[in-house]
């Protein structure tokens, strides 16, 4: 397996790759337009990437949502490189943030299909699961 850098985004260059490897993920399958993969949370928000060859590869996110409660979204890896463990670095990764920040818990909103993955790393599911983007959701919460 080639070398994978799991770190902050460092440039507004890289901040703009970092959103074009998340559109290619998250909101190009589903048709959906380019600025699709941005909210009003981005300027304090923590964005970790995953590199490899200089190429961003992976990309997810950890704001605080509340006092106390931690937010990761748009978490996303290039289809070539998942189920490679990538995914679970970045999750590891933004719970230490987490744990620095003084947060008590970190929330998500996962795809139904990638619950098992969040399961794994000690998040359980919360409420019911909801729609949304076409796509079922669920909840789930990690107490850190």
């Amino acid at each position: 397996m080639p070398q994978i850098d799991i770190r902050p985004v460092e440039n507004s260059q890289e901040l703009e790759e970092m959103f074009y490897q998340r559109w290619l993920v998250l909101r190009s399958p589903l048709g959906m337009e380019k600025g699709s993969e941005r909210d009003s949370h981005e300027d304090t928000a923590v964005h970790l990437i995953g590199i490899c060859d200089r190429k961003i590869i992976a990309s997810a996110r950890l704001r605080e949502s509340s006092p106390g409660l931690g937010n990761i979204s748009y978490v996303a890896v290039l289809p070539e490189f998942q189920n490679q463990g990538i995914g679970t670095k970045l999750i590891e990764n933004l719970i230490v943030k987490a744990q620095q920040k003084n947060l008590k818990a970190v929330r998500l909103m996962s795809r139904i299909n990638a619950v098992k993955f969040y399961q794994k790393l000690g998040f359980s599911e919360q409420e019911k699961p909801f729609e949304h983007l076409g796509i079922s959701h669920i909840f789930m919460q990690l107490e850190i």
